[in-house]
């Protein structure tokens, strides 16, 4: 088996080179070869970072649904052990899936990729009619959750994207929005911006919407140079924000520091798959472990509950520090949508590039 940088150093050199391809020319006008040299590498650089967020984000998905929603952490544990691998679901509720694939979680987040790759960008109309269709499919093999059936129910009733939202207030509508970070955006209010409303399309509480703009935020502190530890601290003063207490913050930061094991903090954080249970949890992993991504997201899925959506939104933030090479090399060889992934994200490049050649 190559190795994790092998794979992903062959995965980031394609990117990379579709990225810079020959047209580094303005105006007819050559450009200092030191500067297009210095440009060229932030360059490569951001592109490495934002191709982290989303492969980490989906790892942190597929890496849960062995022991989603399982909620009897013994039960976990006799069945699963330690959950360090990829494991076939051992719940009722994800039939057809196998190890490496992705909980319905990551499937949604699957098609937001292919619509950044497809469409050009994010357009939310584009992406609700693609997400609608793949729930409409009859052989779509994903579990319809709440938030699936009622979003359905209103777009099929003909409300308009911007207002078909549940009125669920699980984090997972947060969880979706690592795809965007591909893009290059005017400035990071509007990435933060299409992050709430990519979210709002399935997800229109507060708590909810909040939530992804918190964690867009971070991780736009992390990938400008922020640690997680600070990133954390600042985002939750940084505004005064109306559905996210400052107590979820503090309890995570009082059971990080403490002598109690992951999984009993997990589980006395709440293990369901409700933003105000959850959201603590995600702190508490990511304050515990700011530089061990893998030990957090072992951590996360051994904890069990709602995993999959705890595992995406740990997976940016850890995305926008670290490298591949900071994971296991089965997380990466063994993700069944890998080829997949990296062809839409070539293809994000490929359009950005074009959108910007004169």
């Amino acid at each position: 088996m190559k190795s994790i940088a092998s794979i992903f150093a062959t995965m980031i050199l394609a990117i990379s080179s579709a990225a810079s391809a020959p047209g580094a020319m303005s105006g007819g006008e050559p450009t200092n070869p030191s500067t297009s040299k210095d440009m060229q590498t932030t360059n490569e650089s951001m592109s490495d970072t934002n191709t982290n967020i989303v492969l980490f984000s989906f790892i942190g998905d597929a890496l849960a649904l062995g022991p989603h929603w399982i909620y009897d952490q013994d039960e976990i544990h006799s069945k699963l052990g330690r959950v360090a691998s990829y494991q076939a679901p051992i719940s009722n509720y994800h039939p057809g899936k196998a190890a490496g694939d992705f909980t319905h979680y990551g499937d949604q987040a699957l098609i937001l990729l292919q619509s950044l790759a497809a469409d050009g960008g994010f357009d939310s109309g584009k992406f609700a009619a693609r997400w609608r269709a793949f729930w409409e499919d009859p052989t779509t093999a994903s579990y319809r959750d709440h938030a699936t059936r009622q979003t359905l129910e209103h777009l099929q009733a003909g409300m308009p994207p911007d207002r078909a939202g549940s009125d669920s207030h699980d984090i997972a509508g947060a969880a979706r929005i690592g795809p965007l970070f591909l893009l290059e955006w005017e400035n990071d209010a509007a990435l933060v911006e299409a992050a709430r409303r990519e979210t709002a399309i399935t997800h229109a509480a507060p708590e909810v919407v909040e939530t992804a703009e918190f964690f867009g935020r971070i991780v736009l502190a992390v990938r400008s140079g922020a640690s997680i530890t600070d990133a954390l601290e600042t985002t939750m003063v940084a505004k005064d924000w109306q559905a996210l207490p400052e107590t979820w913050l503090a309890v995570a930061r009082k059971s990080s520091a403490s002598e109690v094991t992951d999984s009993a903090a997990l589980k006395a954080h709440g293990l369901t798959c409700s933003t105000d249970d959850a959201f603590p949890g995600i702190c508490h992993l990511l304050l515990r472990y700011p530089s061990d991504p893998a030990a957090a997201l072992i951590a996360n899925a051994t904890a069990g509950g709602d995993s999959a959506a705890r595992g995406m939104l740990l997976g940016l933030v850890y995305g926008a520090e670290f490298p591949a090479a900071k994971l296991p090399p089965e997380w990466l060889s063994g993700l069944n949508a890998r080829d997949e992934i990296t062809g839409l994200i070539r293809q994000v490049s490929l359009n950005q590039k074009s959108m910007k050649s004169p």
